[in-house]
């Protein structure tokens, strides 16, 4: 008979924490803001047949320089980690679109694209 009231007051604990652990997460995700909605990631030529042959960290590594070189204007360029390299050459243009030329080298052979980009918002999106 000894064993049955421990038990109980175990079982009694159990529930009394377990229902004092519930009521801290409800109320903690109430007190928490909601995550904004971030823009889609840039998804450029590299994410296209232009960059079928690049790992999914030099496509990465070449969507950036090539969102860099749109908002700069200026030629940008990015290596992979498995000896793929590239360079972005954006036209001269004006307004919220840019016209851009992006050579990717691999295995030393030279893969060339052309496309446009608007602005979208803070970010690039490529059209077409």
């Amino acid at each position: 008979m000894v064993f049955l009231p421990r038990a109980g007051l175990a079982l009694v604990v159990s529930i009394v924490v377990a229902g004092a652990l519930s009521g801290c997460a409800s109320r903690s995700s109430e007190t928490q803001p909601q995550a904004a909605a971030l823009p889609a990631p840039y998804a450029g030529l590299p994410s296209g047949s232009l960059g079928a042959n690049l790992d999914p960290a030099d496509k990465a590594a070449a969507n950036k320089a090539e969102m860099a070189a749109l908002a700069s204007g200026e030629r940008k360029t990015w290596r992979g980690d498995d000896g793929s390299y590239g360079y972005i050459a954006p036209a001269n243009g004006a307004g919220d679109c840019r016209d851009f030329t992006h050579t990717i080298y691999i295995n030393g052979r030279p893969v060339v694209g052309k496309g446009t980009a608007c602005r979208a918002g803070d970010s690039w999106k490529l059209n077409g």
